[in-house]
């Protein structure tokens, strides 16, 4: 009787158990609170990379378009829009 009455209790205990909603974010993840550690529950979304990207404007303010051998070799940054002086090697913005 004690065996049954402890079965019965800890089945009745689990119903309480039940996972919760969410509340993921756009990317599909969020915040554990116990860790401060960000994780996914579904795959995140593509972010554009700088391949995707028309422009490398480097930190120096020069614009090179993706065949210049200076894209991405330098510091700089991605852009969809040019920006500054225009390379002197491949021309930066203006058309070829």
């Amino acid at each position: 009787m004690k065996l049954f009455s402890l079965i019965l209790a800890v089945i009745s205990l689990t119903s309480f158990s039940e996972a919760h909603p969410g509340g993921l974010d756009a990317n599909g993840g969020h915040y554990n609170r116990k860790t401060g550690e960000y994780h996914y529950h579904r795959k995140p979304g593509a972010k554009p990379t700088a391949e995707e990207k028309a422009y490398w404007i480097s930190s120096t303010g020069k614009t090179h378009n993706k065949n210049c051998r200076y894209y991405r070799a330098c510091k700089g940054r991605a852009s969809d829009t040019p920006s500054g002086v225009n390379c002197k090697i491949c021309g930066g913005s203006k058309k070829q």
